[in-house]
């Protein structure tokens, strides 16, 4: 049911957003359960969240590991209909054919920047994208440079970490909570340029969670995932029930700016 509440608030906001958004950030923490996010542990995300909308209550696709989620989380596609059903890829061999979130923003009038910390992600680099980058630890630096220059900016920006915490120590577990704490921080100058870069949309969320030390499994607690929306514009709102990151595509897709910017 919950689509019908956005849809039709996208209908309202619509003309809101037609080639105004200057700024969108769509951010993926590897691995995060939603149920680590509070004050302590992630304060500069919880401030996204009073101020924005969220959800809870996003799942994963099947199997919910990381290449294979992000796929359908970029095409808006299931991995039956955009054909990515492995969780391995190397430079070299064939990247995503399915039209991807980073095609959307160019063909809008975006500039477009994919930073990844996992070098099976660079699947899903397109030739619409401007700049790309494996960054397992400068990934944040790489977009603040990025949105440093003028212009309409699209960055979607990988940030791993939590499942080497959530393997080694257990998901939820203190080291797993500290590893998003430090994440948290590193995200918060990053949030604060976006925000000063006038109109702007962020978007914060997951490919996975986890239980025990376990992920990939059909453990329920290994689908869940957590979406964040914060503009300085009006935003729709989320219905009840689960959101699909198969429909993550079409939700970011209504809010940017029309072709009217080009």
């Amino acid at each position: 049911m919950w689509k019908w509440v956005v849809m039709s608030c996208l209908l309202l906001v619509r003309p809101a957003y037609a080639a105004e958004l200057q700024t969108v950030l769509v951010v993926s923490v590897d691995a995060l359960h939603p149920a680590a996010l509070s004050e302590k542990t992630s304060p500069s995300l919880n401030a996204l969240m009073r101020k924005g909308r969220y959800t809870l209550e996003g799942r994963s696709v099947t199997p919910p590991l990381t290449l294979i989620a992000h796929t359908a989380m970029m095409t808006g596609m299931s991995p039956a209909q955009n054909g990515k059903q492995d969780n391995a890829w190397r430079p070299g061999e064939p990247r995503v054919s399915s039209e991807t979130l980073l095609d959307v923003a160019k063909q809008r009038g975006y500039g477009t920047a994919y930073f990844y910390a996992k070098p099976k992600l660079g699947y899903l680099v397109s030739a619409n994208t401007d700049e790309h980058a494996l960054a397992r630890d400068d990934g944040v630096e790489r977009a603040q440079t990025f949105f440093s220059n003028p212009g309409a900016r699209f960055v979607f920006l990988h940030i791993s970490g939590l499942e080497d915490a959530g393997s080694d120590s257990g998901w939820l577990s203190p080291e797993y909570l500290a590893e998003l704490t430090h994440i948290d921080k590193a995200l918060a100058p990053l949030l604060r340029q976006v925000a000063s870069r006038g109109n702007y949309l962020i978007v914060v969320t997951s490919d996975h969670a986890g239980h025990a030390r376990l992920h990939g499994t059909l453990d329920p607690e290994d689908f869940k995932l957590p979406v964040i929306l914060a503009s300085n514009k009006a935003l729709p709102a989320f219905g009840p029930g689960v959101f699909s990151i198969t429909e993550l595509k079409g939700l970011v897709q209504g809010l940017l700016a029309s072709d009217s910017r080009r």
